[in-house]
């Protein structure tokens, strides 16, 4: 029995652990082929766009969506939202995922 309590347990633990791995390297591929990196640079701490490594993902989502949907218009987000016009929620969120891990 407490074998079986311990691979239920390392499953529950590993199984999130394998989908979140594929996340962030989907993520990653995302933020490198929308072209994230010629604002934000490769490792995300801002050039023309300002940094987005390390802030808090919730946060860094409702902007994207903001700009994305028209409803943000300051800073340079006209320059983004051009940029973002065709990426999903989906798509953002995987984003927002992986530069806040940074």
């Amino acid at each position: 029995m407490k074998l079986f309590t311990g691979v239920v347990g390392a499953a529950v633990v590993a199984i999130p652990m394998l989908f979140s791995t594929a996340a962030v390297a989907d993520g990653a591929a995302l933020y490198k082929s929308k072209g994230c990196a010629g604002c934000h640079k490769a490792d995300a701490m801002g050039q023309v766009g300002p940094r987005l490594a390390g802030q808090m993902e919730k946060y860094v989502l409702e902007q994207f969506k903001l700009i994305r949907d028209g409803k943000r218009a300051s800073g340079k987000s006209g320059m983004m939202k051009g940029a973002v016009s065709k990426v999903t929620d989906a798509e953002a969120a995987e984003i927002a995922k992986y530069v806040s891990g940074l």
